[in-house]
């Protein structure tokens, strides 16, 4: 299989390869709660049940965890009440049939959605994991038995040691390894192991917390991502790299001698 960046066809067992070391590598550490209940598909059911665990475990242990599990309660609270889309955030949603409908469209300051000859159609108090059903509901008000499909746009910056840096917008459903992908794949100084997420000036994935997120294959959605976030992909130290390139040259070295002399004696 080969994916596509602007039409250029880019194969697959590029990423594979540069992949492979992350992917095998010990991650020791589980990733934090940005691999759980913050992720932007987590279900309904799923945010209410861990509001109640957080509850629950809060009123049996020490006052600086029932704090932090407080806090992390209220917030899957608020989530639940204010829902996933912010304004500016983008969706790109398909009606089918109807080619009008079947653009990407801008959430507004207001939280509403306007779309073509269609009443504004608000999205607060709504999941990412609820939109495509949602606004199926909302359309069907219009049209007859509307066949939906939506996603939000996330708009990234891939950086460092990667074939083609610089930003790039996905799908909240694409996966963590399309998106370096999609970017040209890792250079051949590329030290996956080293690579995180950061938003602003601070981490929001370490090393190990994307490490795990490659080899589970999460989706951006998955890790919580969010317009402006940046993977960076750092350098393998130069030591390292003489080490991968002295078997090369060694190689390359043996082949020339037995070639040049090899002729000199009939070989």
């Amino acid at each position: 299989m080969t994916a596509f960046r602007g039409g250029r066809r880019l194969p697959k067992y590029r990423l594979a390869l540069a992949l492979a070391g992350a992917l095998l590598a010990p991650l020791g550490v589980a990733a934090q709660d940005v691999l759980g209940t913050q992720r932007r598909q987590a279900s309904r059911a799923e945010l209410e049940q861990a509001i109640s665990a957080a509850e629950q475990t809060a009123a049996s242990t020490d006052p600086k965890t029932r704090e932090k599990l407080i806090s992390h309660a209220q917030t899957l609270r608020q989530r639940l009440k204010n829902g996933d889309f912010l304004p500016g955030d983008r969706l790109m949603i398909t009606v089918v049939g109807d080619s009008a409908l079947t653009d990407t469209f801008t959430v507004r300051n207001d939280q509403r959605l306007q779309l073509p000859n269609i009443p504004e159609i608000s999205l607060r108090g709504v999941l990412d994991s609820e939109l495509s059903s949602y606004l199926r509901d909302e359309l069907a008000k219009y049209i007859k038995d509307p066949t939906v499909t939506a996603t939000g746009l996330i708009r990234l910056a891939v950086m460092g040691a990667i074939g083609q840096p610089g930003f790039t917008t996905v799908p909240v459903d694409n996966l963590v390894t399309d998106v370096l992908m999609n970017a040209g794949g890792p250079s051949q100084s590329s030290d996956l192991n080293k690579a995180y997420v950061k938003r602003g000036d601070k981490k929001l994935l370490n090393e190990k917390q994307f490490a795990e997120a490659v080899r589970t294959g999460k989706t951006v959605g998955d890790i919580s991502l969010r317009d402006g976030d940046e993977i960076f992909i750092p350098n393998q130290p130069t030591g390292n790299r003489l080490q991968t390139l002295i078997p090369i040259i060694s190689t390359l070295t043996g082949l020339y001698f037995i070639i040049r002399f090899g002729r000199g004696r009939g070989f």
